[in-house]
């Protein structure tokens, strides 16, 4: 395989279709076909399933993926390496985080130290960023203590004990008390977030020590679609976060005895944990840790 076939392989994968990565190479469409059919032919292996709206990647596809990602992430490294003589004057870090506040402090505080570098954000639920971790989709998680792995590296950020709480309409009969017990929150119907995610797993150790069942259990994707549900009265939900709530639509209510320990770990992978921009991460975040760690 040529390193050519490897970057364009590469390119379709990411794309999901030829005609994407004919515009991310730029060159031709034709181009990216011939070179594909090309790889395929002379191993006499069929890597991909051609559809009308796309490709897909075959079994084989998915374990040659796994093994370009790697030596892409390789020179890349290389480059970084390459360019710390230089005092981290150039290069692009890609962070991932489960909420706001946590990652944005590390991250302005990253700004103020290396402002030349580049530095995208975006946000996911915890299990996802683990997969995009793993995927060489993101460098850094910013995110939820996970079980130790061998190929994650993780540097403990922050513990946090908070107190739980209530959402709920703004017009909800509750929403002139200050405190709700547990105990009443059985038979009201529950909104939880997705599976994977802090918050889930947060709300589902409050619905376990409530003594009952809820009503209904409505599953919601993300954080301001659970508000919204809420703000429409479909139903009340928990928040543990320091996160804003919009107080025009929802109140928040202290649960009485609902206290959640939870933690904020920095993660790599393993393998990547010596790259120099992601140890200029590290180095930020582990600088701004309380003192009492």
């Amino acid at each position: 395989m040529s390193p050519t076939q490897a970057r364009t392989f590469y390119a379709v994968a990411r794309a999901g279709s030829f005609t994407g990565a004919a515009k991310a190479l730029h060159v031709s469409q034709p181009t990216v076909t011939t070179q594909i059919r090309d790889l395929e032919a002379l191993y006499q292996v069929e890597l991909f399933h051609r559809h009308a709206r796309g490709v897909t990647l075959t079994h084989t596809g998915e374990a040659l993926l796994a093994i370009i990602r790697r030596i892409h992430i390789n020179q890349q490294d290389a480059i970084e390496f390459l360019r710390a003589t230089q005092g981290l004057r150039t290069g692009h870090l890609r962070v991932g985080a489960y909420a706001p506040y946590p990652a944005i402090r590390i991250l302005a505080a990253f700004n103020r130290r290396h402002p030349d570098l580049e530095v995208s954000l975006h946000f996911a639920n915890s299990r996802t960023l683990e997969e995009e971790l793993k995927n060489h989709d993101i460098d850094v998680a910013v995110t939820g203590r996970w079980e130790s792995t061998a190929d994650l590296h993780a540097l403990s950020y922050r513990r946090l004990s908070t107190q739980g709480a209530l959402v709920g309409r703004a017009h909800h009969p509750w929403s002139r008390r200050r405190t709700v017990r547990l105990r009443e929150l059985a038979g009201q119907r529950i909104i939880l977030r997705e599976p994977g995610s802090l918050a889930r797993r947060a709300t589902e150790d409050v619905i376990a020590q409530c003594g009952g069942m809820p009503e209904k259990i409505i599953e919601i994707g993300s954080r301001d679609g659970v508000m919204a549900a809420v703000a429409e009265g479909v139903g009340i939900s928990t928040i543990f976060d320091e996160g804003i709530v919009p107080d025009e639509y929802v109140v928040k209510l202290r649960i009485a005895g609902a206290r959640v320990v939870s933690h904020v770990d920095v993660v790599c992978l393993n393998e990547r944990k010596d790259s120099r921009i992601i140890t200029a991460f590290f180095e930020v975040a582990r600088g701004l840790r309380p003192a009492s760690r």
